[in-house]
């Protein structure tokens, strides 16, 4: 009978029936570890790619369809925001130019910042965001827990979003890119809520989503220009 390398336990078949690892463990090669990372980048549990599509074209629904129990064909939330959140970091690091000499200390160290820590800082937070989320939208059905999901697959695809906003920085004579950043997010966000809060007026909804979107975005300015100074 064959002994599990992971548990020690004895059995029969293919898989162990105290831990579920296959008794058969191959050895670690160069070659099984470059699979392991195509298959990371290319499967994402088979459910990446459709749940990038979903939260494309029904943004809120996929939320919606998560916490309903649908969840086999989704990418785990906290995992599809993990996987955006490091190609955004990635993407704005190699995309984002540096400050140019003529700019002020603080826009010098703003840019830093932004390049360096944009993606970071919005991880962290992530739990503030969901909980004016909750705040504004509380009622017996919708709970904090939920709230967090609802943010995070939102955010996942928001990371996205910046790195095709970012990409304005490698044509010549750019212009800021929040002024495309700031509409496309707030327009996504308000379309998320509606659909994910189908049930209550939509005027009710938009006014909660601009007063979530206010509150989350001049908290997020202000502790990042407490940050910056001390940086500077």
């Amino acid at each position: 009978m064959p002994v599990c390398s992971n548990c020690g336990y004895e059995g029969t078949g293919k898989f162990c029936s105290a831990c579920g690892q296959s008794y058969n463990v191959k050895r670690v090669t160069l070659s099984s570890i470059i699979r392991e990372v195509i298959h990371t980048f290319t499967h994402f549990e088979k459910g990446f790619g459709y749940t990038l599509k979903e939260l494309i074209v029904h943004p809120g629904i996929i939320q919606k369809n998560y916490l309903e129990g649908r969840r086999k064909s989704y990418q785990k939330p906290f995992s599809m925001f993990f996987i955006c959140a490091t190609l955004a970091g990635l993407a704005i690091y190699w995309i984002s130019q540096p400050a140019h000499l003529n700019v002020t200390a603080f826009e010098k160290t703003r840019e830093h910042f932004y390049r360096h820590y944009f993606v970071i800082f919005q991880s962290v937070m992530v739990p503030f965001y969901a909980l004016i989320t909750w705040i504004a939208f509380h009622s017996k059905k919708f709970n904090y827990a939920e709230a967090l999901i609802l943010f995070v697959y939102a955010l996942s695809f928001l990371l996205l979003l910046t790195i095709l906003t970012n990409a304005i920085d490698i044509i010549p004579h750019r212009f800021e890119t929040y002024y495309i950043e700031i509409p496309l997010m707030a327009g996504y966000m308000i379309c998320t809520n509606l659909n994910f809060f189908n049930k209550s007026q939509k005027w009710v909804v938009m006014l909660k989503s601009v007063t979530v979107l206010l509150a989350g975005w001049l908290t997020s300015n202000l502790i990042t220009t407490q940050v910056i100074h001390q940086m500077m």
